[in-house]
């Protein structure tokens, strides 16, 4: 048994609180790259939603009925419009301003976790997985306007992750001048 001061148990103390309020924050995130646990397509079309978060940003808030009817089933509108249209309109269909990270960011937010699982059920043709995520975030009236959205972004997921093959790398000229 080892004596230890006052000094030296404040010490203890203080590294035993900031261990479990790191254990319980989701906010703190490991020192791992959680972008590493996903699957290269994955990987890709998380960058293209960074991105687009980040062109967001400055730009008005639209409603899903507006962003629906402005998508509508054309092909003829780019992926990244698509994808824009999704992300603009997400905190209508969340009830909050849903939290993106910087593209360079090692970590996700449950935000971009959530989606990445919705695209990738409604991509797989998985409605179970895709029901269930759209029940326990979304309110009834919206699911509608915004799985209509989530689909287009599903079908075109392909194209917005060749769009995204030279941003993966996190040394790329583009994410360095975004990140700054």
């Amino acid at each position: 048994m080892e004596i230890v001061g006052k000094r030296d148990a404040q010490a203890l103390l203080n590294q035993g609180k900031a261990m479990f309020l790191a254990a319980s924050d989701p906010r703190v995130v490991p020192d791992s790259d959680q972008r590493a646990s996903l699957e290269p397509k994955d990987r890709r079309l998380l960058a293209q939603m960074r991105l687009s978060a980040l062109r967001c940003r400055s730009r008005s808030r639209i409603e899903l009925a507006q962003a629906c009817a402005m998508v509508g089933t054309r092909r003829d509108i780019p992926p990244e419009t698509v994808l824009d249209a999704l992300i603009r309109t997400l905190g209508e269909a969340l009830g909050r301003s849903p939290r993106f990270y910087r593209p360079t960011a090692e970590a996700l937010s449950f935000d971009e976790s959530w989606l990445l699982r919705l695209i990738a059920a409604l991509r797989d043709d998985d409605l179970a997985s895709a029901t269930f995520l759209l029940h326990s975030r979304v309110p009834a009236q919206v699911r509608r306007s915004l799985v209509h959205l989530v689909v287009r972004v599903a079908s075109e997921s392909d194209a917005l992750t060749r769009l995204a093959d030279a941003t993966d790398d996190p040394a790329s000229p583009k994410l360095e001048r975004i990140a700054l």
